[in-house]
């Protein structure tokens, strides 16, 4: 990467951590396994990737049931009562209290690591890791990848010609919208003016390590030559 480039890889949804007094939210211990609960493989390939990136990393530490970091704090969903079309009950008629205490507990530390180390570090491109399920309402979904961009399109749009290049499957705001209000892209880099985009991949991608170092690989190329292709042009 160019020497002016400070980077920083985020992965709001890297666990499924609950402390024990949530026992669960009353969701089985199978389901706090899956893609309900947290980003399968999301945590692995994000270190990986730093790794062979030398950038900065923020790891979300709580699983999305408890509070989904990548909400504006106005969002419905920063604490759903359904996921998946299943009810969660521990979500279901949540106190105020208990609300204000996920949001000072969880939700703030998170986007204050995240704001303390644009600053600190100089940071001036984010990217954020997420992975999606390969089935969808009983189809499997084709893309391999999604690149999710808002109005600012600068660095997805070099990301997409790079997956594209290498034959890959790749979705343009798929399998889901970049463009939420108040989500943590929007907090953090389109307010700031920052480069950024979110890749989205397909989790039985990153189902073992070996895999994990696969897609690591591929995403270090993908994101060097973007970031290599974007400093050229600013």
């Amino acid at each position: 990467m160019p020497l002016h480039t400070n980077l920083l890889l985020i992965a709001d949804h890297a666990s499924n951590y609950m402390p024990k007094k949530y026992n669960n939210l009353c969701v089985s211990k199978k389901e706090i396994l899956t893609h309900k609960a947290f980003d399968l493989g999301v945590r692995d390939l994000a270190i990986n990737l730093s790794n062979k990136l030398n950038s900065y990393l923020v790891l979300g530490e709580y699983s999305r049931l408890l509070i989904d970091c990548n909400r504006g704090l106005n969002d419905p969903t920063l604490i759903s009562a359904i996921s998946d079309r299943k009810l969660i009950l521990g979500n279901i008629k949540i106190t105020k209290q208990e609300r204000v205490k996920r949001i000072n507990n969880i939700y703030r530390p998170y986007h204050e690591k995240i704001r303390k180390k644009i600053l600190e570090k100089k940071i001036n491109v984010i990217v954020s890791l997420h992975s999606f399920n390969p089935i969808f309402k009983g189809k499997k979904r084709k893309i391999k990848y999604g690149i999710l961009s808002n109005q600012d399109r600068r660095l997805s749009d070099l990301l997409l010609n790079e997956l594209k290049k290498k034959n890959n499957v790749v979705g343009d705001n798929e399998p889901y919208k970049g463009s939420l209000i108040g989500d943590t892209l929007y907090k953090h880099a389109l307010n700031r003016g920052l480069h950024h985009s979110l890749i989205e991949v397909r989790n039985d991608l990153l189902s073992n390590v070996k895999k994990i170092d696969q897609v690591s690989n591929l995403l270090y190329r993908v994101i060097n030559k973007s970031i290599n292709s974007l400093s050229k042009k600013s």
